[in-house]
């Protein structure tokens, strides 16, 4: 590869355009000193990529350009096109000719390089330089200084040259690339190794907490679902046992109606009856008298055996006074006596009759009392229900915080990864019950904030909300509180001032660690009876403090008024004293429910008894009446005997007057009377036993009655416990899962048996239990450091493979370095023997290692004997001698590696003229190989040259080339 033409313009003394044609073989160019001659060596490495300013001569790289003289101006910039015939395809680039260009503008344009006129890199330059043997530290361009620092350099720094005459510069530059990227490589493996290791020890905890953490999440939500299943699940349950219920109630309604109009018919038929026996009853007396009479004067009639003999009639008639006499007497003793049963009869009747009224009076007070008995036991289990609810209410809110907001609730069951948190404000005030109500109106949703130790820890739990979307929450730090306080006037003031309380501060307590809290929440803020004495207080104090009324009334700072009916209350305050109050409560009310049942019972047997009684009396009076209407009848019969014995006289003549005729109407209207008689007695005895089959149907009816009464109490309590069931269901999703039940029903769906689900839910909830302690930020966590743990141990993976890369290059490297230095020394040491022979005229010269075992490192000691002189190592020589000698080296690595161009910029300055034509003439012996442009002041130089150029500056500071004689050089050089 021969340097065809050289182009410069701008660049040092090159102000114009300056072209220079080479053919070939030895060039030269001569000049005096300052003509500029030596800036062709500078263009030519400045083009092939110098970066020092100072191997060029100047201080800065804008240097280079031409800086002006009196005659011309200066430029820009500075420019140098350097071409090469490419034919032998030294070079791999497919061109035969390759033109470099590099081009330098003032200020902050920098450098511009360009191959056949194409921008290039830097890089690409020195590539080319490196190929072809011509970069800026080679053999290709030589200076007088060069030569001298061959001749002084350590084995070491000689080893150098004999590294760009093997052409290995490339490699130990890539070698050196490799090197820094192998240093940058381990650096960087040893960091990320050390990085691993720091991960994989804070993983192994990690993942055990995350594990904990996803399995606790895993449970809770298996929980969610079957717990939220069965809740859906019971309400329908729930709800169709009230569509049930309520069908039931409406039919026990009815029933009722039916059966009390059913008992109001029995009684009615009862009265009926009884009345209709009554009058059955006289009909009979009535009968029986008529009977009596008509079977008197039928007996009397048959008395008749004579109507026509006086004696007998006198006879009979005295015989019938006397008789009459004695009867009539006998009838008014029975007579008396029958009238004093009577009275007795109708003394028990009437006595009865006012029992029966009495027992029905006794026990429709007693059922009227035991349905008020009834409606109180089912407000009393109502109550009861109630309570008990309640009382789990309030415990689910204790032990799992449920009636608190969702950021609260968060923080609060994951409170054992705060150490600072202490508890919510509910948690922290006791406050009198009095006092509760005017408590939850100033504090509000107050109620519900966080109580931390310092500011710190509000914002890790803060951070922690975000992270885990938790909701919520308002935080109070200790340390960052102050009290606030009503003034001493003030309060001196209000002491005088109707209806004034306290300070809601004084009259609400808490622990000591907690008063700074208590005082800054409550510390003044007033308390007072009523709305009307709170607006006069307040007017009062300026309207500069909130004032409350015990029953929640507020007038705030400003005057602004808030009142009316209180809401709902959350359930915060005091829930432990409200747990216990209830739980005092519970057994008061159960004694009282089971008094009421007692009480119940055993009216309901005295009503029962009554009724019996009741019954036994229908049917004594009723047998008592019958006998009393049977000695009605004995009596009647008497006394109208007696009226006719005490006038038999009358009666006898009056019966004398009868005639035949008479009994026999007599007999047909006593049959008659008899047959009536009967009738109308089985009458009474069918109507006592309706009377019987009646009470007793309405017993039966009075009994069903009131086991329809027990079962609708019963149905009313199971209806009650079902609608309570359903809203505190209804309440529960929506506090808890934010969840209606519709929806519920929508998105979860019980797969299982509910005994089953139940027993899970027990299962989980224990389970979950059994977790403890989870730190949830432990996933997110984990899977932080354990995605940075993958990727650096795929990055150390890597650099691992980089660095067992990059070594096996520096190892083939190394091979090919010390193959290709091993064999240009050698090459080199037998031209250097023949260089040298011919240079001194004879004499011995060796290249020698200072470490053989060790090529990558050794340095190169070159060993001489001049003719008639002892063996020496270079350093030793004089100074002709050490530039004969570094000379015959040059020459025998240019024998052994020709390079394709090769610049002498005065080499020979220091030889003496024989030696000088010897190196002319060698030079001659390597142009076949090598091109050489020579920079020479030598005649020696000069006559053994194939071309010469000479250097001047007509014009000053600036350089122009011409081709010159030797004679024309000769005078040049001395003018």
């Amino acid at each position: 590869m021969k340097l065809v033409k050289v182009v410069a313009h701008g660049f040092k003394s090159f102000a114009d355009k300056t072209t220079l044609n080479f053919d070939g073989g030895v060039v030269g160019i001569v000049g005096p000193n300052g003509s500029g001659k030596s800036n062709i060596n500078d263009a030519i490495k400045w083009v092939l990529g110098e970066q020092s300013s100072k191997s060029l001569r100047g201080d800065s790289m804008e240097d280079v350009i031409f800086a002006g003289s009196k005659t011309v101006k200066a430029m820009n910039q500075a420019e140098v096109t350097l071409t090469f015939d490419n034919s032998e395809g030294k070079v791999s680039i497919p061109h035969k000719k390759i033109s470099i260009t590099r081009r330098l503008k003032r200020g902050k344009g920098g450098n511009q390089y360009f191959i056949n006129g194409e921008l290039a890199r830097l890089r690409d330059i020195k590539e080319i330089a490196m190929e072809t043997g011509m970069s800026k530290s080679s053999l290709a361009i030589i200076s007088q200084g060069t030569i001298s620092d061959i001749a002084q350099a350590t084995p070491e720094e000689r080893r150098g040259i004999f590294e760009e005459a093997a052409g290995i510069s490339k490699y130990k530059s890539r070698k050196k690339e490799a090197m820094k990227k192998l240093d940058n490589t381990t650096e960087a493996l040893e960091k990320v190794q050390t990085v691993v290791y720091e991960l994989e020890r804070q993983l192994k905890p990690l993942r055990k907490q995350a594990d904990k953490a996803k399995l606790y999440l895993e449970k809770t939500a298996e929980l969610k679902d079957v717990e939220i299943g069965l809740i859906v699940e019971d309400v329908k349950f729930y709800n169709a046992e009230l569509e049930v219920l309520n069908d039931k109630l409406v039919d026990v309604i009815e029933t009722k109606e039916d059966l009390e109009s059913r008992i109001r018919t029995s009684e009615d038929e009862v009265e009926q009856k009884t009345s209709y026996k009554l009058n059955l009853e006289n009909e009979v007396l009535k009968l029986n008298t008529r009977f009596q009479e008509v079977s008197e004067s039928i007996r009397d009639l048959e008395l008749k055996d004579s109507i026509n003999a006086q004696r007998r009639q006198m006879i009979i008639d005295g015989q019938v006074s006397s008789s009459a006499t004695a009867k009539t007497d006998a009838m008014k003793e029975q007579l008396e006596e029958m009238s004093m049963k009577l009275l007795q009869y109708k003394s028990w009747i009437t006595k009865a009759e006012e029992d029966v009224k009495s027992k029905k009076a006794e026990a429709s007070e007693k059922e009227l009392q035991i349905t008020s008995l009834k409606n109180k036991k089912e407000l009393d289990s109502s109550k009861l229900l109630k309570i008990k609810t309640k009382i789990d209410i309030l415990e689910d809110h204790k032990n799992n915080k449920t009636n608190l907001f969702q950021g609260t609730r968060t923080i609060m069951n994951n409170r054992t990864i705060f150490p600072g948190v202490k508890g919510i404000v509910a948690d922290s005030l006791e406050v009198p019950e009095e006092f509760a109500l005017a408590t939850e109106t100033i504090l509000q949703n107050a109620l519900q904030h966080i109580v931390v130790d310092k500011s710190e820890t509000a914002v890790k739990c803060v951070n922690f909300l975000k992270r885990n979307r938790g909701g919520r929450a308002t935080f109070i730090p200790l340390q960052s509180i102050q009290p606030k306080s009503v003034r001493e006037d003030h309060k001196l003031a209000l002491q005088s001032q109707d209806g004034f309380i306290g300070v809601a501060a004084d009259l609400v307590k808490s622990k000591p660690q907690y008063n700074i809290l208590r005082k800054f929440l409550l510390g003044n803020i007033i308390v007072v009876d009523h709305i009307e004495n709170a607006t006069s207080i307040s007017k009062l104090l300026g309207q500069r403090y909130m004032v409350v009324t015990k029953t929640g009334d507020i007038i705030r700072v400003g005057g602004v008024i808030a009142g009316g009916q209180a809401g709902k209350s959350r359930d915060l305050l005091g829930v432990d004293k409200q747990i216990e109050k209830l739980k005092n409560a519970q057994p008061l009310i159960e004694q009282e429910v089971s008094k009421i049942t007692s009480t119940i019972s055993a009216l309901s047997n005295v009503i029962s008894e009554d009724r019996a009684i009741i019954g036994e009396l229908y049917v004594e009076v009723a047998k008592t009446k019958e006998k009393q209407s049977n000695i009605q009848e004995q009596y009647s019969y008497l006394k109208d005997k007696y009226e006719a014995a005490s006038n038999q006289k009358f009666n006898i003549s009056k019966t004398q007057e009868i005639s035949l005729g008479s009994v026999e109407n007599l007999e047909a209207e006593k049959s008659h009377l008899s047959a009536n008689l009967k009738a109308k007695r089985e009458k009474i005895m069918f109507i006592n036993n309706e009377l019987t089959q009646v009470t007793l149907v309405k017993t039966e009816l009075e009994k069903t009655l009131r086991k329809i009464n027990s079962d609708s109490s019963e149905n009313m309590t199971k209806k009650n416990q079902a609608e309570f069931y359903v809203k505190t269901a209804t309440k529960r999703l929506s506090e808890e899962y934010s969840l209606t039940i519709d929806a519920a029903t929508e998105e979860f769906k019980l797969e299982l048996d509910k005994e089953e689900a139940r027993e899970i839910v027990s299962v989980l909830r224990r389970e979950v239990s059994e977790i403890g302690h989870v730190n949830l930020d432990a996933i997110d966590a984990f899977e932080e450091v354990n995605t940075r743990f993958e990727k650096l141990k795929t990055s150390e993976e890597e650099l691992f493979s980089a660095q067992q890369t990059i070594l096996s290059a520096i190892n083939e490297m190394d091979k090919i370095i010390i193959t290709k230095l091993d064999t240009t020394v050698k090459q080199t040491r037998e031209e250097f023997q023949r260089v040298f022979e011919t240079m001194f005229g004879g004499g011995t010269a060796e290249i020698k290692y200072t470490n053989p075992n060790d090529l990558l490192e050794t340095g190169i000691d070159v060993i001489a004997q001049p003719p008639g002189k002892s063996v020496r190592n270079l350093k030793l020589f004089s100074g002709g001698e050490k530039a004969i000698i570094a000379i015959s080296l040059l020459f025998a690595i240019l024998k052994s590696k020709p390079l394709p161009l090769c610049i002498l910029d005065e080499v020979e300055a220091a030889l003496d003229e024989a030696n000088v034509l010897r190196y002319a003439q060698f030079l001659q012996s390597l142009k076949e190989s090598t091109q050489f442009i020579v920079v020479t002041h030598r005649v020696g130089t000069m006559e053994n040259v194939d071309h010469l150029f000479g250097a001047t500056m007509q014009n000053r500071g600036v350089t122009s080339f011409f081709t010159v004689k030797l004679e024309t050089a000769k005078e040049l050089i001395e003018s």
